[in-house]
Formats: structure tokens, C-alpha cells, sequence
């Protein structure tokens, strides 16, 4: 009889894993003028395959410039603040692929949370210290943190420490996080920058969204 692989994951491994990456993470500014090319990764599921797509977006043209897709076998079961080990690959392997034919990746924009996590360390901030490039959690959710109103902003605080806030736009609502190598406020900017009215999410997350799930840009 055949055992799936998904048996054997190791939650309190994972745990410890997340711990020590989150011990790697820079928060560093970006120069927000010079920042063209964010790509955004996203993850759908069809049937037991999880397919990734990678979007590289250009704020200046607001269009798509290049698109990777890459499809990996699900091994490990959905477990809440351990996303990055179910989806984080497939990710990793379609923004390879696209990098390789890119000039430049300003910024990653990923679905999903960075810092407001558990153990401040969420996919966005996996990948970030993995590929070690500037990126970007953005959610339709809060998973961890208190939004607390700072100088007429909504931020996301863990542990006393400002990781990201709540953009607003068009009536619709994200988190935004930081992942690595950006601060909080560029992390929004940029957010902010690349999301269109009337769109529930900005464009390069929208867009690997969509493609993830077989359809077309339109």
C-alpha cells in the first residue's frame, strides 16, 4: 500500500525552522523612485499539484512584462502559520525561472503574510530570506498582531513593533507586511502603488492570482 509523504511532515520541526529564519530578516529601506519591476507569487491547487505562478509587473507601464508557472506535488497538508512549507516552493521555483530571464527584480510581492505571523515568519518572509531579495506580505486577512491606529494609519503590531499596516482602497481592505529587506512604509507604498480601484488586491498579487488558476489576462 502506497503512504503519501504528507504523513510524515514535521509541525514542531517547521516551527523551530521558522524561528531560526526569522532571526535573519532585514528591514531595510528601498528607494521607492526607482522601484519598476515587482513580481507577484501566487499558489492555486489542482487536484493533488500546486501550481505557482510568478507575475513580473511594471509600475511605470502598469503592465505585465513576463509570466512563469511551475507546478510541484502537494506534500504537505495546510497547517495555519505554516503555509510557506506547502507553498513556498512551487513559488521559489517559477520566480527562479522567471529571474533568469529578467534584467531586475525590484520587489517580490507574495499572498500571504511576513511578519505578522506567529513566529515572524511568514511565507513572504521565507522566501525573502531564501532568495534573499526585498519582499512583500499582502493578505486579505490578519493572521497575528493588533491593529492599532498610529498617526492616522492603520498598523500591524507584534510584540510592540510596527510590521506592516492596513491599506485601504475603493471600500476594499489588505495587510500588508513586511517580509525582508523593506520597511513597513515602503512595504505599503508599494502596495498602494501597484493596486487599482475597484480591484480586491494590487495588480502583480491579482494577476498571479488569476494565471495560477488557468485563466487569462484580460
Amino acid at each position: 500500500m502506497r503512504i503519501s509523504r504528507i504523513m510524515f511532515f514535521d509541525v514542531e520541526r517547521a516551527k523551530k525552522a521558522q524561528n531560526a529564519l526569522s532571526k535573519l530578516v532585514i528591514v531595510a529601506p528601498l528607494n521607492i523612485d526607482s522601484i519598476d519591476i515587482v513580481v507577484g507569487l501566487d499558489v492555486s491547487y489542482h487536484g493533488s499539484n500546486a501550481v505557482a505562478a510568478a507575475v513580473a509587473y511594471s509600475v511605470d507601464g502598469k503592465e505585465v512584462v513576463d509570466v512563469e508557472l511551475s507546478t510541484t506535488r502537494v506534500r504537505v497538508p495546510y497547517i495555519p502559520g505554516l503555509l510557506a512549507f506547502r507553498e513556498a516552493p512551487a513559488m521559489i521555483y517559477a520566480l527562479k525561472k522567471l529571474a533568469a530571464r529578467l534584467k531586475k527584480i525590484d520587489v517580490i510581492m507574495v499572498n500571504g503574510h511576513g511578519l505578522a505571523h506567529p513566529r515572524k515568519c511568514g511565507i513572504a518572509t521565507h522566501i525573502g530570506i531564501v532568495t534573499d531579495m526585498p519582499t512583500i506580505g499582502v493578505a486579505k486577512k490578519l493572521l497575528h498582531g493588533e491593529v492599532v491606529a498610529v498617526e492616522g494609519r492603520l498598523a500591524i503590531v507584534v510584540n510592540s513593533t510596527t510590521v506592516g499596516y492596513v491599506a485601504s482602497k475603493g471600500g476594499r481592505q489588505i495587510y500588508v507586511s513586511i517580509g525582508h529587506r523593506v520597511t513597513a512604509e515602503d512595504a505599503l507604498r508599494i502596495a498602494l502603488n501597484t493596486w487599482e480601484a475597484g480591484s480586491p488586491l494590487p495588480e502583480p498579487i491579482r494577476l498571479a492570482d488569476k494565471i495560477s488558476r488557468g485563466n487569462k489576462i484580460v
